[in-house]
């Protein structure tokens, strides 16, 4: 009998694919973000890069109006 890890906890890794597809940013946005350490990601084997599903989601944050960038008619 092998022991494993429940499933429940467990974070959700997904390829710069499914993310550049969930985000709809392009995937070398993805690679440029890692790079930038904006995202992590972490690398299985010599070429496999995953990233756990919650630091893309914690990548986009909510919009507030009136925040910065807001255009006034003053």
């Amino acid at each position: 009998m092998s022991k494993t890890l429940p499933e429940i906890g467990q974070p959700k890794y997904i390829s710069i694919k499914q993310a550049s597809t969930l985000t709809g940013l392009h995937a070398n946005t993805i690679r440029t973000y890692i790079r930038l350490g904006k995202l992590k990601a972490v690398r299985i084997g010599a070429r496999v890069i995953k990233i756990e599903q919650t630091e893309l989601e914690n990548l986009f944050t909510p919009y507030v109006g009136g925040e910065f960038g807001v255009w006034s008619n003053n």
